[in-house]
């Protein structure tokens, strides 16, 4: 064999133990992570009773009724107004808090009737009677941020025993039921 073959050949075999030398180092090293991690936020949005009102309005003298329980853990409130005559209305204020770890913004209010003829109107933030007597108008808390750890507003919801015009006839008293479910979602930091 010449030198020039043999040179070849040693540096082709040195190349190969480099190749060993480097893969081995690779596969040899060992990666060791070692930790913990421990979430500490909370999340506690609700309605509460603490501070609802409810303040009813008369035309005629004779002062109606209303009545609101929350639920569901803070999330639902359920209202009944009792209406006597046409231009009487029941305001109900509710609460709301955040005494959770972090901030809220408010997705979205539900609102449902326990009368099966009730139109309920979403986007408008309404419910109606049937018969159109009695109208829930619901005033959102708004889309701003609730403060985490002591972030307050308030749902203002109305009651009205709707005064018609053009012929239509008004019953002698009027009641509806109605719930309204606010659901909330953490804020974009």
């Amino acid at each position: 064999m010449d030198s020039k073959n043999k040179n070849i050949l040693i540096g082709g075999l040195l190349a190969i133990v480099l190749v060993m030398a480097v893969g081995y180092a690779a596969f040899a090293t060992q990666l060791n992570i070692n930790g913990s991690a421990e979430i500490t936020s909370s999340w506690d949005v609700h309605m509460t009773d603490t501070g609802k009102s409810v303040t009813p309005a008369s035309t005629m003298g004779t002062s109606p009724s209303g009545n609101v329980t929350i639920e569901d853990g803070g999330l639902t409130a359920n209202f009944t107004a009792t209406l006597l005559s046409p231009g009487d209305s029941v305001t109900f204020t509710i609460p709301i808090e955040n005494t959770g770890t972090l901030d809220a913004t408010l997705k979205s209010i539900t609102l449902a009737s326990t009368s099966e003829s009730a139109v309920v109107d979403n986007d408008g933030l309404t419910v109606t009677s049937a018969d159109g007597n009695v109208k829930y108008t619901v005033t959102s808390p708004g889309t701003g941020v609730l403060a985490k750890n002591d972030g307050t507003a308030n749902l203002v919801i109305k009651a009205e025993f709707v005064d018609k015009v053009g012929g239509q006839t008004n019953a002698n008293a009027a009641t509806l039921q109605m719930s309204a479910t606010l659901t909330y979602e953490q804020a974009n930091a």
